[in-house]
């Protein structure tokens, strides 16, 4: 990891990437061998092509959809970050969801295990806009 990148860029690159709508764009912010956990109670996953698939499988749930981080807490190469989630789902409902995120960032800044501490259960489907 260069000087000039801190790991708490480290995390707003994540959270930008989380935006982007795009799973290889997520997934590149992620070593060739992390540990996903995410969220805590599924499957944890190892490695690109199931980090790929996990990226997938989220977001084809949704037309768009992005973690936006409320709190940042960094300690050298680690980081967590309270975000709340936002997305509009293939069938039109807007939703809400929140969690927060436990990041360890290998010597050349990608993320070497990230934790993932929410429940796609505790979505909450935001009210229609009145126009």
């Amino acid at each position: 990891m260069t000087e000039k990148t801190n790991t708490k860029t480290l995390v707003q690159q994540y959270f930008q990437a989380t935006q982007s709508n795009n799973a290889s764009t997520w997934a590149a912010c992620l070593a060739s061998d992390a540990t996903v956990a995410d969220p805590v109670g599924s499957q944890a996953i190892k490695g690109t092509d199931a980090i790929l698939g996990r990226g997938k499988e989220f977001m084809a749930n949704f037309e768009t959809v992005g973690l936006y981080p409320e709190f940042v807490s960094v300690d050298n190469l680690r980081a967590a970050a309270k975000w709340t989630g936002k997305g509009v789902t293939k069938n039109g409902r807007s939703v809400k969801f929140e969690g927060i995120n436990f990041f360890e960032f290998n010597e050349t800044g990608k993320i070497a295990n990230l934790v993932g501490l929410w429940n796609p259960n505790d979505m909450v489907e935001l009210p229609a806009k009145i126009i």
